[in-house]
């Protein structure tokens, strides 16, 4: 009977440890980098809960906070995350992380639409470990 409880126990601690760490992938902070308007940009995905998100661009020696959401999609996920502070250069990156190809496709819409603004296409790929 004591073995039957032991391996009950045992059952239950492997089925929630999975079950609270289902996608460990996800949890560490990932870094996308590529071309963004002739200038090299770097997304990163710091903290994931559920749907929401939050990470840093950094493009032209600034570096912008971001949060939003994200949902899932037949190749990956989708990302809506607003930059959040004040300059008027801050703006929307809206892109789908094609989990296959391990790589971002995207717009980056400026906030500030007083003025005329044409999306900014971009295609992101992880950055390589040193």
């Amino acid at each position: 009977m004591n073995l039957k409880i032991s391996i009950l126990a045992i059952g239950l601690m492997v089925f929630t440890a999975c079950a609270s760490n289902t996608n460990t992938a996800d949890k560490k902070e990932q870094i996308y980098t590529g071309d963004f308007a002739g200038s090299p940009i770097e997304l990163s995905i710091i903290q994931l809960d559920d749907s929401s998100v939050k990470g840093e661009s950094r493009h032209r020696g600034q570096v912008s906070e971001m949060s939003g959401k994200r949902i899932p999609s037949d190749r990956g996920y989708v990302y809506h995350l607003k930059e959040l502070g004040t300059s008027r250069f801050e703006g929307t990156f809206d892109f789908e992380l094609d989990t296959a190809l391990n790589l971002i496709f995207g717009s980056w819409q400026l906030a500030d639409t007083s003025g005329k603004s044409e999306a900014i296409l971009y295609t992101l790929q992880p950055q390589l470990s040193e």
